[in-house]
This record gives C-alpha cells, sequence and structure tokens, in this order.
C-alpha cells in the first residue's frame, strides 16, 4: 500500500477553508502562520505568535462554542492566497465583512495590499456582522495578498483589549444579507452514499479547502466524489505554489443523485525535482444553493519507490562524531578535501546528503544522538546546561538489551561535568589539558572492541575532528602556509587564541585565517586516517560484515565568520550541515546508495537501536535511517528544526524560517538566495504557513516539562578544560553547579 503524505480529513485542522471568497478564521489554528505582527496566546498561556511587543498579545479566547481574536495590536495584518478565478486577475471592488465585537476601539481602517477599502464601525460589547466596500479598483490575482487592520480609538495603554474578531471574509461579489462562515464541524462529515459510509470533505459553491505542505513529484489525489441535495455540480483540483500560476488538475461533473461514490484518480503534475512545499485545492465551482459537493476520504498519495532489502541485525555498531567539520568541504559531498578513508566508507555504505544540525552547541547535537530528543525537549538551549537525568539513552537501552557499551571523547563539553557519562559501562575522556594526541580516542576504540572481541557491543567516538586545539609537530609547522607564519596561532593554545581574537576581529589578519585553516585541514586528515585504523581494527576482530558503522558531526565549521573556529552561538545553513555515512551489516543493496532526503541527530538513536535489532524507547523521535536508505519510507523532505539560545530556524526544503523565542523574523529561500539574507515571507505565503505552524508547534512548550534544565558541574579542572578549549570565561561562570 502506498503511503499518505497528505490526508485532507486528518489534518483538516491545519487545512484553509474558503467560500465566495477567502475566509480568514481569526481563532483557528491556521492564522498562526498568517497574523503578525501581534500574538495570539490560548486562554492564560503564555505562547506568542509573532509580536515584538510583549505588552499587546493578542489572545485567544472562546464564546459560544466559537474562537475569537482578542486583539490588543493597534494594528494587524494577515497575509491570505487569493484563489485562481477565470481569468489571471480580476480588477474589482472587493469587500471585507466580518464579525466583530467592540471592546474599546470604535472602529477598524480596513486595507487590502495597502489600498484602502473602507471602515468597520464598532459596536461596544455588541457582537455584530459588519461590512466595507472598496470605492476604488483594487486587483486581486492569484497569489498572495495581504489585509491589514487599524484600530481607531480606544486605550492607548498597552495591553488593553481593542477588539475580538470572529472571522473575516473578503469576496468580489454581491456580499448579500448573510455570510455563513464555513467551520471545521460543518466541513467535516460522515458522508453515506449508496451503501459505502466515508469521512468526507462537504463544501458548498463556489468553495475550496486548501491544504499545504510537501508534495512529491508523481504523488497522486485520490478521492471519491459525489453530490448530495439533488443537484448536479463541477469540481475541480489545483496544484498552487508561490509565484507561479495555479496548474488545473483536473475536473469533473457531477450529476444530482449518484447511487454510489465516483472514484477520482488525479496525477499531480507541475512539480519539478523531488517535489515542493504547495498547496492542493479541493474546489466546489458550481452547484445549487442546496447542493453540497462531498469529496470522500481524499488523501495525497506517494508513488512507491523500489524498497532495498533490509539489513541483517549487526552484531555491533561504531559511532564517529566529528567536531566542527562541514560535510561541504569533503569529497564525498563534492568537496575539495579528500577524505580516503571516509570516501571508502562511503562506497560501501550509505553517504545522506541533507543532513542538519538541530543546534550550532556540539553538547546538544551529541545529546540528541544518544537520546533521541531534540535540544529543545533537553532544555540544552546554551552552554551551560547538562543533559538532564530523566530520558533514556542508547547507552542505558543497549546495556538493559546486555550489549557492552563504551564512549571515548576529546569533547570536553561532552564529558562528565555536562551528564555524557551516564549510562556507559567504560566511559575515557581525553581533555585538552591532557598532554594525548587528540587522535587517541580512536585507538582506545580499536583497543576497546579488541578486548570485546567476542560480545555484541555499541561504541562512540567523540572526536574533536577540525575543532582546536590542534596537533601539529615543528616539522609540520614548517612546511605548513603561510609561510615564515610568526602570528597568534600555536597549535595547542589555537582555540583561545581564537577566542580572544573573536572579541577583537582587527588583531585577526589574513596570514592568521591561512594558518588556522591549514591546521584545520591537517586535523581532517589526521582524523581520517584514525578511522582508517579504528575500522581496520573492526575487520582484525573478524566482524567487518556485522557491523554497523556511523560517521557523522555535530557543527560544521563554516568560512562565514570573521574569525574562524569559535563555537558560534548563530544557526546559519553552513554552519549546520553535517557529514552522515552509515555502512550497515551485510547489506550490499544499500552500498554506494547516496540520499538526499534530509537527516537530524535525533534520528541516529533510533537508527543505531535498529541496526542492533533493539526496540527504541517510546519518547525516541526521528525515524530509522535503515528504513530511508531502503526506501520503505517516502524519500521526501520533511522539516528539521534547529535551536540555540531561544533562537530557531526552521528549514522545509528550500525553505528556512528563523525566528527568537517563537517569534518569526524571516524567511528565506536557499533555491534563491543561498546567503538566506532576503525575507519571502510576503511572497511565498503558502510556504510560509505549513512551515510557520510546523515550527510554532515542535517549539511549543509542554507542560509540565518532562525535563528540567539542569547546569553542568564544573570543578577547577573541567572550567580549566574549557578555557583550553575556547569557552570564554563569563560562559563558564554563568553556569557552574553545586
Amino acid at each position: 500500500m502506498r503511503p499518505a503524505v497528505l490526508d485532507v480529513v486528518r489534518d483538516l485542522d491545519s487545512c484553509a477553508l474558503g467560500h465566495r471568497g477567502v475566509l480568514l478564521d481569526f481563532g483557528d489554528p491556521t492564522m498562526h502562520g498568517r497574523l503578525r505582527p501581534g500574538s495570539i496566546a490560548r486562554g492564560d498561556e503564555d505562547t506568542a505568535w509573532g509580536s515584538d511587543h510583549a505588552a499587546a498579545v493578542d489572545q485567544v479566547v472562546e464564546h459560544g462554542g466559537a474562537t475569537w481574536l482578542r486583539a490588543r495590536s493597534r494594528t494587524l495584518s494577515a497575509s491570505f492566497y487569493w484563489p485562481a478565478v477565470a481569468t489571471d486577475a480580476t480588477e474589482s471592488s472587493p469587500y471585507v465583512e466580518a464579525r466583530v465585537r467592540g471592546v474599546s476601539a470604535r472602529a477598524v481602517a480596513v486595507a487590502v495590499d495597502g489600498k484602502p477599502v473602507g471602515t468597520w464601525t464598532l459596536s461596544k460589547g455588541e457582537a455584530s456582522t459588519v461590512v466595507a466596500r472598496a470605492t476604488t479598483p483594487i486587483t486581486l490575482g492569484p497569489g498572495g495578498h495581504e489585509l491589514t487592520l487599524r484600530f481607531v480609538g480606544g486605550s492607548r495603554a498597552g495591553g488593553d483589549a481593542l477588539a475580538e474578531i470572529d472571522w473575516v471574509h473578503v469576496g468580489t461579489d454581491d456580499p448579500g444579507p448573510t455570510y455563513a462562515a464555513p467551520t471545521r464541524a460543518d466541513v467535516l462529515t460522515d458522508a453515506t452514499v449508496g451503501d459505502r459510509s466515508l469521512r468526507a470533505v462537504s463544501l458548498r459553491a463556489p468553495g475550496f479547502v486548501r491544504c499545504s505542505g510537501w508534495i512529491p513529484a508523481n504523488a497522486t489525489l485520490e478521492t471519491s466524489l459525489a453530490a448530495a441535495g439533488g443537484g448536479g455540480a463541477d469540481v475541480e483540483a489545483q496544484l498552487l505554489r508561490d509565484r507561479r500560476a495555479p496548474i488545473v488538475l483536473a475536473t469533473a461533473h457531477l450529476n444530482g443523485g449518484e447511487a454510489a461514490w465516483i472514484p477520482w484518480s488525479v496525477p499531480i503534475t507541475g512539480l519539478e525535482g523531488d517535489g515542493a512545499l504547495a498547496s492542493i485545492a479541493l474546489v466546489a465551482k458550481l452547484a445549487g444553493s442546496a447542493t453540497r459537493v462531498l469529496f470522500g476520504a481524499p488523501q495525497i498519495i506517494a508513488a512507491r519507490s523500489e524498497v532495498a532489502p533490509a539489513p541483517g541485525p549487526a552484531r555491533g555498531v561504531v559511532l564517529v562524531v566529528l567536531g566542527s567539520t562541514s560535510a561541504r568541504s569533503l569529497a564525498p559531498w563534492g568537496g575539495p578535501h579528500p577524505t580516503t578513508e571516509l570516501a571508502r566508507l562511503a562506497a560501501s555504505g550509505t553517504t545522506f546528503m541533507a543532513n542538519r544540525a538541530s543546534s550550532s552547541l556540539s553538547t546538544a547535537v551529541v545529546a540528541s544522538m544518544l537520546t533521541g530528543l531534540p535540544p529543545q525537549v533537553l532544555h540544552l538551549e546554551d552552554a551551560d546546561a547538562r543533559v538532564p537525568q530523566g530520558p533514556t539513552t542508547i547507552a542505558e537501552a543497549c546495556r538493559q538489551a546486555g550489549v557492552a557499551t563504551a564512549m571515548f571523547t576529546a569533547n570536553p563539553t561532552t564529558g562528565p561535568a555536562f551528564g555524557f557519562d551516564r549510562g556507559w559501562d567504560s566511559f575515557v575522556m581525553h581533555d585538552p589539558l591532557e598532554d594525548v594526541a587528540a587522535i587517541r580516542v580512536f585507538d582506545d576504540a580499536a583497543a576497546w572492541i579488541e578486548a570485546h572481541n567476542r560480545d555484541r557491543f555499541l561504541v562512540v567516538v567523540d572526536a574533536r575532528g577540525g575543532h582546536p586545539p590542534w596537533d601539529a609537530s615543528p616539522d609540520e609547522l614548517k612546511s605548513m602556509p603561510p609561510a615564515g607564519y610568526f602570528g597568534l596561532l600555536e597549535p595547542h593554545r589555537a582555540a583561545e587564541a581564537l577566542t580572544k581574537a573573536h572579541k577583537r576581529p582587527a588583531h585577526f589578519k589574513d596570514e592568521d585565517r591561512v594558518r588556522a585553516w591549514a591546521l584545520y585541514d591537517r586535523a581532517v586528515d589526521a582524523h581520517d586516517e584514525a578511522l582508517g585504523r579504528l575500522l581496520a581494527a573492526t575487520r582484525a576482530s573478524g566482524h567487518e560484515d556485522d557491523t554497523a558503522v556511523v560517521v557523522t558531526g555535530d557543527v560544521a565549521a563554516s568560512e562565514t565568520p570573521a574569525v574562524p573556529f569559535v563555537d558560534a552561538d548563530t544557526l546559519d545553513e553552513p554552519l549546520l550541515a553535517t557529514p552522515l555515512v552509515v555502512r550497515w551489516p551485510r547489506a550490499d543493496g544499500l552500498s554506494g546508495r547516496r540520499v538526499a532526503a534530509p537527516t537530524g541527530p535525533e534520528d541516529l538513536a533510533r537508527t543505531v537501536l535498529g541496526a542492533l535489532g533493539l526496540v527504541p524507547p517510546p519518547m525516541f523521535q526521528g525515524v530509522d535511517l535503515a528504513q530511508v536508505a531502503r526506501g520503505a519510507l517516502v524519500s521526501t523532505e520533511r522539516p528539521l528544526m534547529a535551536t540555540f539560545g531561544g533562537r530557531f530556524a526552521a528549514r522545509w526544503g528550500p525553505f528556512v524560517l528563523v525566528g527568537a523565542h517563537e517569534h518569526e523574523t524571516r524567511m528565506c529561500d536557499l533555491s534563491l538566495d543561498p546567503t538566506c539574507v532576503a525575507d519571502v515571507r510576503a511572497t511565498s505565503p503558502l510556504a510560509l504557513e505549513p512551515l510557520h505552524r510546523w515550527a510554532m508547534d515542535a517549539l511549543a512548550p509542554t507542560a509540565p516539562a518532562p525535563f528540567p534544565r539542569e547546569a553542568a558541574v564544573l570543578d577547577p579542572h573541567a572550567m580549566a578544560a574549557l578555557v583550553r578549549w575556547g569557552r570564554p570565561t563569563d560562559e563558564r561562570e554563568a553556569g557552574e553547579g553545586p
């Protein structure tokens, strides 16, 4: 059975409804991605949805079973999508009507696309339907538009309610004496046609339901059609995309009084590549006033790709995390840096081309790999938080199943002070204060595997990768560019020097930058060689064919900052692009595969336990990457979240929504703007809706919080190791434990 990527009945709460124009239900969840700059909070919650003014939080309240927006912002702007009509654009005098209740404001000035439409007069304490019609023509073409409401009168004190809005209707025909706004309870119905009952969407003409999300190429709309009420009807299915003309996918005519549902299968065309963030609209074009158009069980069904054989269960799993290593610079991902051992591993395994870190904080990313939970759930939003006690880790799950476990880390932020030693049979940390090579952790892991030759095992190596301090001999430094270098970077104290230079970028010269990247390249080469020795140890143990090997990164090394290799607090895409290769045991069908589907750190916890044949704990998020590689899951885009310090960057396909404290600030389209500078919210309303809604759901706080924030416990040695790692003093002092 082919999977449904969008189920209109199941997902109706996230779909937009329209009748005789566009309906904006201000108390509906779909407005979360369309309304700004005001904020929306439900009841007494303090969840905000887009305002920078904490004193003017617009709140959803309930009256008589209907949800209303209690407006406190002086100005509200809502994006809306005008549906396709007979011509490309309609120049008319649109009207805007609404059901409102006056509170302290006496009127509302209404505008569409910045052009005045008219004014609503409010009655204090009374709910009424008000209408404003434009006196000059306004062009409403298919695509995004903006409705602006400016409240007149009322208290100027921040936080006082101005009015309450139930719904707003934008139309171009005669508004008539009354308008019945379609509600979800009215639209969603159990409909029996003939002897078959289906959960159905019921629409009056002219009306539509529009659902947005990732629509894969070669998908199909599957539904059943009927007309209830005695009359016939004309229906249409449309594909809608930002900045593109609507595509009519199919039309159908229904006769009244059918004895059975009419199956309707509509191929979705007009999508290039793997698909796009888009909308599917089911439209009741024409029908009598007493006729309802029924769309039975409408779904978007993805084409099923060829499924490769499942890999056999692994005896052991090796997970290697390379610190500060960018996928974009490495040969398996098309970069210039040859990595012989990693390339050999990729040739025999699966390379994931769109792996994305969940934070710019390495502690948070590695914690997600080990717990299957995102940083915001673990409260790892700042550099001084530690992994909380509550969540089950892959180490604990393995130990309960009798699997031997070990972790070796060269990163002080994944040491005992930050809670990473919990649950392992063996835990070893070589911090930067020790006089050992950065790659020592690989050799330790190889020795441990040899000692556990008869055991099932899980070993995690958190390697320094490209992160300073670096190792380099005097002879290597003599031949390293730039020639004759006498700058501020000494390999073993480089992280401290870079942190100081970050505060005074003018002190960081071009020759310092050249030397820093030369030391980075040398470190990447050394780690690649060490990876080869670890893989050789697996072969020597006689278990290469039944050991799964995962190599990934925590955060990337980005050339963008003025001073590189300083632990960043940004969420730029180059910093989040990290490598990921998985070699499965006994899985020839997955060798050499390159998978474009997006992946993240949370996927690795489920993947590791799946490789060992263990059932992951219920709280684990993410997906088993073996299923993605095999094609058993729909290999299309899915949204991924990255968070740090109250900021977030949600990515879905080429679109990235950036914000802080659950307030969106801009959305960019990387396919048009690789630097992610331009804000395309106004020109991409169809992409904004599902991305904003998903981001707000992902960031919504749980009550009570399952895992309270815990502070890192830093003794003098741990603090000194962090200094050598490059952590500023003020950050260390902020997180001292008891």
